[in-house]
């Protein structure tokens, strides 16, 4: 299965089962709360991210890629980074007007994120009710994500799981192809491994 693949059975797998319960995302255009979370992307899925990044998107991934990578490494350990994280308020840098710079082409991990609440609710300073954000599409996407997951062990012999605006980096700057190679630039940069860092299995 191709990313590409997987973004179009993950879409059409949700809005059959919406519609099978009935269930209305408030998630509309312009509501970008959930642009600011830490977002997991693997090396298959930003490969086939990396040809749709217009100019000023990459330059924009060239100029975060370093802070997102010291942040990692600051907070890899921490149990509460992401929520840390949310809460900075650091947009991604896809994020172009409030809306999706690559909303064809976004990764597996923010199609599942839906809510049928209150769209304001998703804000960084926000406290969601419990439920807030629907669970099945997320579980949805994740098995996709490990589908993905697969795949990309089966053509490089590992995968590479990381968060997704210093991924694009790391690609766009010339990832190395060996697990090896891999896996020593990242302890280099001190991001692999931690609770939130880096995976290489």
């Amino acid at each position: 299965m191709t990313p590409e693949e997987a973004w179009r059975v993950l879409e059409e797998d949700l809005a059959d089962y919406l519609a099978r319960k009935g269930v209305k995302p408030s998630c509309q255009a312009g509501c970008s709360a959930c642009c600011f979370g830490l977002v997991t992307l693997s090396r298959l899925e930003g490969l086939a991210l990396l040809p749709h990044l217009s100019p000023a998107q990459k330059e924009r991934l060239l100029e975060e890629g370093p802070r997102r990578l010291r942040l990692l490494q600051e907070g890899k350990d921490d149990p509460r980074f992401p929520s840390r994280f949310f809460q900075s308020q650091i947009p991604c840098p896809l994020l172009e007007g409030g809306l999706c710079g690559v909303y064809p082409h976004r990764p597996l991990a923010c199609r599942g994120l839906l809510t049928r609440g209150d769209p304001r609710l998703c804000a960084p300073e926000a406290d969601p009710p419990k439920g807030h954000f629907l669970p099945v599409p997320w579980r949805m996407a994740r098995l996709r994500m490990e589908a993905l997951w697969e795949e990309e062990r089966r053509r490089y012999g590992y995968t590479l799981v990381g968060e997704l605006a210093s991924l694009l980096y790391l690609l766009l700057k010339g990832l190395p192809q060996e697990k090896e190679e891999v896996e020593a630039l990242l302890k280099e940069l001190g991001v692999l491994g931690g609770r939130w860092g880096y995976q290489v299995v």
